[in-house]
């Protein structure tokens, strides 16, 4: 009896032992998690994520924050983008895209991404891509459009209008304005983002009808995947990442080139809109079809569709303040599954690759085509440091552009990314302190 009384309490002993280690790791998993409602596994968890799009980069509509989206993705990815040959960004704009001499060979076998600026010509870029290649761009409310581009390029002096609220003279007689500028109309203030989508010139300079407009309309809808609305920026990520079978974290991003001007709609007599409507006509009529396709195509996903936008806003608020965290206040998290996403970690390395910003990308994109492009010639690449450094062969090839577009610690990374830095190596203590801009996203370390 008393043999059988010990053995229960033995037993017993271990149950609740085993029960403490069991309740004690999982406080400890919840301590360093941060987990999302349950949610069912969806649709979007079963298809095979896209790598052949075309983003059609139109100015001054939040473009900037979506290429780097792209980039970030291609970037990560190894993917091949159709990149400048030169070092501008806007290289393959208006037409360079015709020219296979004005863009860098591709790194695999053909090219799977476009997104820097250029006109849309589906012919050259499917000839790029694929015939299967997704197109998506986005576009703007035209009157907000114009506020952004009538600062951000300085139009009140490119078009020759002087003293205060010149953007409101301009408003009285657009078209008398737009003749001041001498040489080649830079179409900042008409019809752009129908220009860029491929607008026909000829028509433009002949005289627009109404039947071209609502053909034109017609056109982008039957030839394009997604057409984004800035207004709706979170709205249209959402549809993005349905539509290419992206992981939620695939979207989440920071702003760029995002201002306010200090100009509000109510400063605008109907008077000066109509008179805008009038000379931005094919955009006003883009931008209104597309709004409506936009909450159609919202209408037609399910009732799951705002369970994820609320998610994703979510997302979104949480990476912006773990990444913005200073280095001593800053400590990985994990992000639980869900129907949209993977589970991860908003680790040192996650947020580098999301503050990056575009020029950064654009360059470290240049920079790995090039050194890639240089093994397949076989060109004599040094094995130890020409300069004793890191900001040099063999370690880059655009090496002084990388500094001024890079952070240091975004470099270190993409080294340890590239395999040109070994784990062992601390990019603290041998890369070059010139560069002394913030790290993002904690200090610089070894991967592990």
């Amino acid at each position: 009896m008393k043999t059988e009384t010990q053995q229960v309490v033995f037993f017993l002993v271990i149950l609740v032992t085993v029960g403490m280690f069991i309740l004690l790791s999982s406080s400890r998993h919840m301590e360093r998690s941060y987990y999302s409602p349950p949610v069912l596994a969806s649709r979007s968890r079963l298809c095979r994520p896209e790598t052949k799009v075309a983003f059609i980069k139109t100015h001054k509509t939040g473009s900037s924050s979506m290429m780097q989206i792209f980039q970030r993705f291609g970037y990560l990815r190894n993917l091949s983008l159709v990149l400048p040959k030169l070092g501008n960004i806007n290289g393959l704009y208006p037409y360079s895209i015709l020219d296979p001499s004005k863009y860098l060979p591709p790194e695999n076998k053909e090219f799977d991404i476009l997104t820097h600026h250029t006109i849309y010509d589906r012919a050259r870029i499917t000839k790029l891509l694929s015939d299967n290649a997704t197109f998506v761009t986005i576009i703007r409310e035209p009157m907000d459009r114009l506020k952004s581009a009538f600062n951000f390029y300085k139009l009140d002096k490119k078009l020759h209008i002087h003293g205060p609220n010149a953007l409101l003279k301009f408003l009285q007689n657009p078209e008398k304005y737009e003749n001041n500028i001498k040489g080649p109309k830079p179409h900042l203030t008409k019809n752009n983002m129908a220009i860029e989508l491929g607008f026909p010139l000829n028509i433009l300079s002949s005289g627009v009808k109404d039947d071209n407009i609502r053909d034109f309309v017609d056109k982008i809808s039957q030839e394009f995947d997604l057409v984004m609305v800035m207004e709706y920026f979170d709205e249209s990520l959402v549809l993005l990442r349905r539509l290419l079978c992206w992981d939620m974290q695939d979207i989440l991003g920071f702003k760029y080139n995002s201002y306010k001007y200090g100009i509000g709609d109510a400063s605008f007599p109907k008077q000066l809109v109509e008179n805008y409507r009038r000379h931005d006509a094919i955009d006003y009529a883009l931008y209104e079809h597309f709004n409506r396709t936009l909450w159609r195509k919202i209408k037609m996903e399910g009732s799951d569709f705002r369970e994820e936008l609320a998610h994703f806003r979510w997302l979104q608020t949480t990476m912006k303040t773990q990444c913005n965290r200073e280095s001593g206040d800053f400590a990985p998290i994990y992000i639980g599954e869900t129907a949209w996403n993977a589970g991860f970690h908003m680790d040192a390395t996650f947020c580098t690759w999301m503050k990056a910003w575009h020029m950064c990308y654009f360059t470290l994109l240049r920079d790995r085509n090039l050194r890639i492009q240089q093994f397949k010639k076989k060109s004599p690449i040094p094995s130890k440091s020409t300069c004793g450094g890191f900001h040099c062969q063999p370690y880059c090839v655009l090496c002084e552009e990388i500094k001024k577009q890079c952070t240091l610690h975004e470099y270190a990374a993409h080294l340890y990314r590239e395999g040109l830095l070994s784990p062992t190596q601390s990019s603290s203590a041998k890369l070059s302190k010139s560069n002394s801009r913030h790290s993002h996203g904690g200090k610089p370390e070894p991967l592990t």
